[in-house]
Formats: structure tokens, sequence, C-alpha cells
């Protein structure tokens, strides 16, 4: 579950990284005031990788594939920035032992990040929600908060991840 919520947040913070320097060039670029982008995609998967299955410790593969995933984001000449993504859709725990059962589901995500010279906030949530034929269930849900002031010291982190199993 660890893997899982590491893989959410680096491809969340990553995404906001990337729309981030774009935008701070094009407020730069043109040199006046608010610039705005708005990014959509469809059918991309967003990670793959091996992990256990956190009811049953079982090791397989882990995919999520978003349907539909948005981001904004809004720089000001003056470096402020905010920034906010959603994706849901598809996602998929295929075991690596032969014949167990595979799960499938829903997710949906969301990060929300904003930055000025005062301070940075970063806010995530995530919830998987994954069925296997034999009526098994898995719901992971995780919820982060990071804040840091001015000199870049944390000042609020929390992660809370959970599973529930039926």
């Amino acid at each position: 579950m660890h893997r899982l919520a590491f893989a959410a947040r680096a491809l969340g913070l990553a995404v906001v990284i990337v729309v981030a320097s774009a935008a701070v060039a094009l407020a730069a670029a043109g040199g006046a005031g608010t610039e705005t982008s708005t990014e959509h995609a469809h059918e991309k998967v967003l990670f793959s990788f091996p992990t256990a299955n956190p009811c049953t410790e079982e090791a397989g593969m882990l995919t999520a594939i978003a349907a539909n995933e948005r981001f904004h984001l809004t720089t000001h000449a003056d470096g402020e920035k905010w920034a906010t993504g959603t994706a849901e859709g598809a996602v998929t725990f295929t075991p690596f032992e032969e014949g167990a059962p595979v799960y499938s589901g829903h997710f949906a995500a969301w990060i929300g990040e904003s930055i000025n010279q005062k301070n940075m906030v970063e806010h995530e949530t995530s919830t998987f929600v994954l069925r296997a034929a034999n009526g098994s269930q898995v719901i992971v849900h995780m919820k982060g908060h990071l804040s840091t002031n001015a000199a870049g010291e944390v000042t609020v982190e929390f992660k809370e991840e959970s599973a529930h199993c039926d």
C-alpha cells in the first residue's frame, strides 16, 4: 500500500511541477500578469508497477488508466501559483500467481497545490475500489497534506492510508 501511495503522490507532484514550469515560462514571456492553462487527457496510463495486495499480501501488478484527467494551473507574474488536478478511471490488480483472483475497479484522485512568497501547500486524496470475481473487495483510501513556510521548512505534514478488505 505504501508503494501505491508513493506512486500516486509522485505522479501528482510530477505533473504539477511540469505544468507549473511551463506556466512560469508563459507568464514571464508575456510579462502581463495572470496566465492560466488547462490540460486534458483521456485513456492515459498513470502508473503500472509490481506491488502486494494490501489484504492478501499476494504479489502482482497494479495498473491505473485515467479515463479522464484534467490539470489546471493559474500563475501570476509575481510567482504565485495555484494548481489542481483530477483523474478518474480503471484500476486493475493482476496477481503473478496463475489462477489467483484478478481485481478490477475504479479510482478517483485529486491533487492541489498553491505557492506564494510566504508558503507552499500541497493536498491530495485518492480512493481505489477493486473487486474480484470471487466476491472479494479491496478499498484503499489515501490523503495527505504538506505545508512549508517562506524558508521552505515543513510546518505541517501528514499522510493517511487505509485499506478495507471484504
